[in-house]
């Protein structure tokens, strides 16, 4: 008898347990949308935050199903009819709002008259900036109660009458210069860097967040809120630091889609490209604006979950995959576990965690080779040539003093000319407080500036998509005609022609590389390569979405007893 009565006291203590777990446990999830302007961030953060009966998916609900991955929909469908909640949104391009509300009318106008100068409704908007802020004083002073409904609903929709008001176009730049000098100087007028204030958007979002989630506790509601959109690496990893519970998703989409949707939008060419150097320009450690400004491919690179924002040929609705891998991650998020990793995930959590090898110290990427049926054939990464150094393992002082001579070029040992340039560039370093940090330097960085060149030619280093060929042809491996390329950036022009010759069929990618391998290479011809932008987990994220808290076995037997 008291042997039962210890198994069914196990049983509710273990009920009550998973219960709390995946029951009020999870009562705060934030996430943070990044991606560049037109890949579908607003269109996500909008499913988000949809009542579950006006979500708009194509998850199988069939009772026949033709594959695995449509018994995992089935069960994710399951879930989500079962337990979704919307999110409340926060917007990013809302928060920069409420520093210019800090400050009266006139002197924002005054302050942004280049950008409103062509603007023939600006009394609308002055009309529409005073009535906002004589509320956000209210709503900081506490004179009004709500502040969720402030930040989540009234600022936001204020926000988007500015917007048709002064025109997508004006509307872009406004916010791109004000978040610009709030994240260098924490003053939306002031440019120059203060020291110190890189994280003042970061902590006035945060703020707010807590705010929330305090009104929301204390009606007994859960927390979740989704941050459209975070565009600065310094800001993802300022979140990701604090909350274990925030998840970073990258929305990407094809780049003729992307640019056919600002298109659509009424960006002119000129104004796209601006967008897109002020978004997407690679920039080198000395750089002034390093890290200080919008830096999308670092933002994409530190994302926990991808979303692939493909148009698609739907009569219903074009976003319903769009719906279907954000249905999927909330419910992986509230249910570690509920289904396994797609076979396309498994792959490029490999070449995610294949990158982490790469000694080089500009960015590291990975690439894995497969069959069609995603059975691995080569694994590689971006690095130096085996039997040469990485670059993160030499050191400047030891190329000048002639320490371990053989982790240095020939060149780099004897050409004088060169050896005074380095000479110039590493007197920087030497009043620097580096803490312990290795005094790596990149070759081609130095040689290009060298001969003031901007050539790719000159790295030391091989390619991850060119890596894992060459193990391929190293060791006798399997021909890999007919299988598939991961890789966490897309291929350049010369490994896209690789990947070609050797019959690759697909070739899933994260980040697409700034060039013409796709349209030039991999899209000319006969037997021309599927691409697709991945979607799913990698890194931490990855372990946390898939590894169940408890057995599931053990989860169903605690419930039913």
């Amino acid at each position: 008898m008291k042997k039962n009565d210890s198994s069914v006291n196990n049983n509710k203590y273990l009920k009550s347990a998973i219960e709390k777990i995946y029951g009020n446990g999870d009562d705060f999830i934030l996430l943070g949308l990044t991606g560049r302007t037109g890949s579908g961030c607003s269109t996500a953060a909008k499913i988000l935050t949809t009542e579950k009966n006006f979500i708009v998916h194509s998850l199988y609900s069939g009772n026949m199903p033709e594959s695995n991955e449509k018994r995992k929909e089935k069960i994710i469908l399951n879930h989500f009819n079962s337990k979704w909640e919307p999110f409340l949104l926060v917007q990013v391009r809302s928060v920069i709002t409420t520093f210019l509300l800090e400050y009266e009318v006139d002197q924002v106008l005054d302050k942004l008259k280049h950008i409103f100068q062509e603007v023939s409704k600006k009394g609308e908007f002055a009309a529409l900036l005073k009535d906002l802020r004589d509320l956000y004083i209210k709503i900081s002073t506490g004179d009004e109660k709500s502040k969720t409904e402030f930040y989540t609903d009234t600022l936001p929709s204020q926000c988007q009458k500015i917007k048709d008001l002064i025109g997508e176009s004006s509307f872009v730049q406004l916010y791109q210069e004000v978040g610009k000098n709030i994240r260098l100087s924490g003053e939306p007028f002031q440019p120059g860097l203060h020291e110190g204030k890189f994280f003042t958007l970061a902590e006035k979002i945060d703020s707010i967040v807590k705010e929330i989630h305090s009104e929301q506790t204390e009606k007994g509601k859960s927390t979740f809120i989704v941050i459209d959109a975070i565009r600065s690496p310094l800001e993802a990893i300022y979140f990701q630091d604090r909350y274990a519970s925030f998840y970073l998703i990258a929305v990407s989409a094809p780049e003729a889609e992307r640019i056919g949707r600002l298109r659509k939008l009424k960006y002119s060419e000129s104004a796209i490209e601006q967008l897109d150097k002020a978004e997407y320009t690679a920039r080198d450690l000395n750089e002034e604006d390093f890290y200080s400004v919008q830096d999308i491919p670092s933002c994409l690179q530190r994302a926990d979950l991808y979303i692939s924002n493909h148009d698609e040929n739907s009569v219903v609705n074009k976003y319903q995959n769009l719906a279907n891998q954000l249905i999927r991650f909330v419910s992986l998020i509230r249910h570690p576990g509920i289904v396994t990793p797609s076979g396309i995930e498994r792959c490029m959590q490999m070449a995610y965690t294949a990158k982490l090898n790469s000694g080089c110290i500009s960015r590291q990427v990975g690439a894995v080779v497969t069959d069609k049926n995603y059975s691995v054939r080569s694994v590689g990464w971006n690095d130096a040539p085996f039997g040469q150094v990485p670059c993160n393992l030499r050191n400047r002082d030891d190329l000048l003093g002639g320490v371990d001579s053989q982790a240095y070029s020939e060149f780099e040992r004897t050409d004088e000319k060169y050896i005074a340039h380095f000479k110039l560039s590493t007197e920087q370093f030497s009043n620097s407080a580096l803490n312990g940090r290795n005094k790596s330097f990149c070759f081609k960085s130095e040689y290009n500036s060298y001969k003031n060149e901007k050539n790719q030619v000159h790295t030391r280093s091989l390619h991850a998509e060119e890596n894992a060929f060459l193990q391929i042809a190293k060791y006798g491996l399997a021909s890999i005609e007919g299988g598939i390329l991961f890789t966490t950036a897309s291929p350049c022009e010369l490994c896209a022609k690789k990947a070609y010759q050797l019959g690759i069929t697909d070739i899933v990618y994260i980040d697409p590389y700034p060039g013409i391998a796709v349209t030039h290479i991999l899209q000319g011809g006969s037997k021309n390569p599927t691409l697709r932008l991945f979607s799913g987990a990698i890194g931490k994220a990855f372990h946390r979405l898939y590894s169940p808290i408890v057995p599931y076995k053990d989860e169903l037997n605690a419930l039913i007893r």
